[in-house]
Order: C-alpha cells, then sequence, then structure tokens
C-alpha cells in the first residue's frame, strides 16, 4: 500500500501542527510538503518515516508528476 502524507499523518494521530514539531519544520512548510507544493529533504523523509511507523518506501513523497530537474 502507498501512504499520502496526509493520510500517514492522520493514520499516527497526528495534527500538521504536532508534526511540523517534531519535523523542526513551520507549520506552514509542513503544510506545503503535505500539499505537495515542495519536497521534502530525504533526511526529513525518513525521519517523517520514523514517526509515523511507516517504511520509507511506502509512502508519496513526490507529486505523480514529478520530474527532476538534474540532468
Amino acid at each position: 500500500m502507498q501512504w499520502t502524507l496526509k493520510l500517514a499523518r492522520t493514520q499516527a494521530g497526528l495534527t500538521q501542527k504536532e508534526l511540523a514539531k517534531k519535523l523542526d519544520v513551520s507549520t506552514n512548510t509542513y503544510n506545503d510538503y503535505e500539499n505537495y507544493k515542495v519536497s521534502m529533504r530525504v533526511d526529513k523523509a525518513v525521519l517523517f518515516s520514523k514517526i509515523v511507523s511507516i517504511p520509507f518506501d511506502d509512502i508519496i513523497f513526490f507529486k505523480n508528476n514529478y520530474t527532476s530537474s538534474v540532468v
């Protein structure tokens, strides 16, 4: 099963504010992550996975149409 950030957070019983604090980011920044406006750094994504107790590979961290700007 693939988990969105929002689904993973709610399954863990956390609010955006609580999860933002655990990730040491602002609530606005976390909201941007959850709405896929910006991408999490890998270290934050690994921490997110640990906080919500869902394997890293099962969480969707990017939009479906994400493409790397690195060539």
